[in-house]
């Protein structure tokens, strides 16, 4: 007799409403806590335990829709054994050779279980994932039509296409298709920042909170200041709240530092959504549904909504089409690796080490401190670019190859040579003091120094680019006293703080 039983394996950022399953209810599931999966890279603490916590809960889920689950946790004998091993034993006991899965984003581990089911004679299917709008196919195809991949293009596609925020078929509302240059204030004194919502924490979060005081103890990160939601329920909760007491500032605000708040009008919805615990979709349609109801600024709206159907698809595209070039290309051949100080918070430059501090207790920090704090100050540093990727991958809750290879190599340090973007996003000390509430220090010759520094060793790249050659006329009129006080102290910051 042929046994016709089905296997569907869920990954622990596919933690997908069973909506979305209601197709496979037949398929007997797997999920699994897998050691390789926490230890490739040291990952925060706080994302160890924001993952197996959801992953318990999600479970929780499933099983009170009936479906039929085999759940392997951290206190099986199969822990530390591979993931591929837990597949086979699974695949064992159901007695079958036959898999779906969601479609896997990060390269590395889709082409581990792709080489692991051919091997073993597994069949295999990949299903479209619900993380992303588009398909892989739509961003090959946008490829083939345009020379060079920008953002710009793409996000007016998208716009079009799903006809979001548009006055007529090509016409945006508001006249125009980003809001973006008026997205750039100092966060107001007189402005209230809302208080972030405190969630309850399950049984799940409580029982690895007490598995993680005895394990990863070499990983970054405190787990005392825990405060993600783990459940969909808290999610949407989350998500509620921004749209009602954030979404109408955050455009205004969303580029601000403020040594007061890490959050400010920011959703903190990324970790869930790169788990799987919300959907763009869900956040397109509700977001335009508040919106239809509620007084929100377009700027905002459309701030908002650029990040989701915008970035976030974009640079899934882009990694899943140039994901050798951008981990292996090292544009400006730095060499420097990090120092201790780099995960403590004592490098001696104040905007960093808040920074640094922040992630250390929260594991999340906005878009401009990653790339305008953390990923400037590393490539004026000349840190390599695999030390500064594997830095933001130990350090942040929300990260995944996938969003952060294109992020770190291709947007904070212009490392790939330029795939999408047109220039390096580099600053010195006078755009942070502009954007946030940090006071004139010793700190800002440290960054000027850097900053000036960088220019100068890559004159002949900033002099050939139309727009960063007056850079280079800068730096040639500038005060020599001045330029040997800045160096000075950018040597000594070098020498303190790399290896």
């Amino acid at each position: 007799m042929i046994n016709k039983a089905k296997a569907f394996i869920i990954l622990g950022n596919q933690l997908f409403s069973p909506i979305h399953l209601k197709g496979f209810k037949d398929h007997h599931f797997m999920m699994a806590e897998d050691y390789q999966l926490c230890t490739y890279v040291k990952h925060h603490r706080q994302k160890i335990l924001l993952f197996l916590s959801a992953m318990r809960s999600y479970a929780d889920e499933l099983k009170k829709a009936n479906f039929s689950l085999t759940y392997f946790d951290c206190k099986h004998e199969l822990f530390k054994k591979s993931y591929e091993d837990k597949i086979l034993v699974f695949l064992n006991k159901i007695k079958t050779k036959n898999v779906s899965l969601f479609e896997v984003e990060d390269k590395f581990f889709e082409t581990q279980l792709i080489n692991f089911f051919k091997k073993n004679k597994i069949e295999f299917s990949f299903i479209k994932s619900p993380m992303f709008l588009s398909s892989r196919d739509d961003f090959k195809e946008y490829l083939q039509n345009n020379k060079k991949p920008f953002m710009g293009n793409f996000y007016k596609i998208q716009r079009i296409k799903f006809n979001i925020l548009m006055k007529s078929k090509n016409e945006p509302l508001g006249g125009k298709w980003s809001f973006d240059e008026d997205n750039r204030n100092k966060l107001d004194p007189k402005v209230a920042v809302p208080k972030h919502i405190i969630f309850k924490q399950t049984n799940h979060t409580e029982n690895i909170k007490k598995f993680l005081e005895k394990n990863f103890l070499d990983h970054p990160g405190e787990i005392e200041s825990f405060n993600f939601p783990t459940t969909r329920k808290d999610t949407l909760n989350l998500y509620f709240d921004f749209l009602k007491n954030k979404l109408n500032l955050f455009g205004d605000f969303e580029d601000a530092i403020s040594q007061k708040s890490h959050i400010l009008f920011h959703s903190m919805l990324s970790p869930l959504i790169n788990l799987g615990l919300l959907t763009p979709e869900q956040i397109v349609s509700e977001t335009l549904a508040y919106a239809k109801t509620n007084k929100v600024k377009l700027n905002c709206l459309e701030g908002y909504l650029r990040q989701i159907i915008g970035w976030r698809e974009f640079m899934r595209g882009i990694y899943q089409n140039y994901e050798s070039k951008l981990e292996n290309t090292n544009f400006f051949k730095h060499n420097k690796k990090l120092t201790k100080s780099w995960y403590e918070g004592t490098t001696g430059i104040d905007p960093l080490d808040h920074t640094i501090k922040n992630c250390i207790q929260y594991g999340w920090s906005h878009h401009i401190e990653r790339l305008m704090v953390v990923a400037n100050i590393m490539n004026l540093s000349g840190i390599e670019p695999k030390s500064v990727y594997r830095w933001f991958m130990e350090m942040y809750v929300d990260s995944s190859d996938w969003v952060m290879a294109p992020n770190v190599y291709g947007m904070g340090l212009f490392s790939d040579g330029g795939i999408f973007a047109t220039k390096p996003y580099i600053c010195a000390s006078s755009y942070l003091l502009k954007m946030s509430d940090f006071k004139r220090g010793d700190w800002c010759d440290t960054l000027d120094g850097l900053y000036w520094q960088f220019i100068e060793k890559n004159k002949i790249f900033f002099g050939k680019n139309y727009r960063l050659s007056m850079m280079v006329k800068i730096l040639e009129k500038m005060d020599k006293d001045k330029k040997k006080r800045i160096y000075s102290a950018a040597d000594n910051f070098i020498k303190r703080n790399t290896n």
